[in-house]
């Protein structure tokens, strides 16, 4: 059983979707009971379970993550879709409050995720701990800077993990196109983007016991 961090997200829904094409259970979180609703009916699948709750603070993300293992028992893996895009001023015109909410959407919850879920992975086999994250981690991109700098130190916490030896395998999948969906099917698309199935599908190798590169810190989607 897999545990979608953030699931009714955009991305968050195409790796639940994913993962239940590929025959696994699959437990989203949401803080929004709307949006879980909403991933509900569109998945339409007896193997996804939905939990709500707030996970900007660790002891109510404990509390789902107990409420998940005491419905569904053993968690073999979690996915973390959390945090967002943004776009507006450069930096020295950014407003503080904006920097700060967008360090916690961002970052934080990566922190309070992992640090909740992990030890509930700790000394089980093949146990397996993913991050999604963005262009904006690789490339500085101008009016969307925290977007920037809290990719890159979501992936410098990662590695921080990794180096404390946690023994989960750890992967950050960066998704380096928009990504297109129910959600999001412009017009103008580009023909180089990923869609939601690529996505999902993708996610779902990345966390199947059998996957060739498990030593891989930061994985590409599409690749580098």
């Amino acid at each position: 059983m897999f545990v979608v961090a953030g699931g009714a997200g955009v991305a968050g829904e195409t790796v639940a979707s994913g993962l239940l094409r590929h025959g696994a259970a699959v437990a989203v979180t949401s803080r929004a009971e709307r949006r879980l609703a909403d991933v509900r009916e569109a998945l339409g699948s007896s193997q996804l379970h939905c939990f709500t709750g707030d996970m900007s603070d660790l002891a109510a993300t404990e509390a789902i993550r107990d409420e998940i293992v005491e419905t569904l028992g053993r968690i073999d893996g979690v996915v973390a879709s959390l945090g967002g895009w943004w776009e507006g001023p450069p930096l020295t015109e950014l407003d503080p409050a904006i920097w700060h909410r967008i360090v916690a959407d961002n970052l934080t919850s990566h922190f309070i995720a992992a640090r909740a879920f992990l030890p509930a992975l700790f000394g089980l086999p093949d146990a397996v701990y993913v991050t999604l994250g963005g262009v904006g981690a690789t490339i500085p991109i101008p009016h969307a800077a925290p977007v920037s700098v809290t990719g890159a130190a979501q992936t410098r916490l990662l590695a921080c993990l990794a180096a404390e030896h946690t023994g989960v395998r750890l992967h950050e999948v960066r998704i380096m196109t928009p990504i297109v969906t129910r959600h999001w099917d412009r017009a103008d698309r580009e023909l180089e983007w990923l869609t939601g199935e690529q996505v999902g599908d993708y996610l779902a190798q990345v966390v199947s016991d059998g996957f060739p590169e498990p030593d891989q810190l930061v994985l590409h989607l599409p690749g580098p």
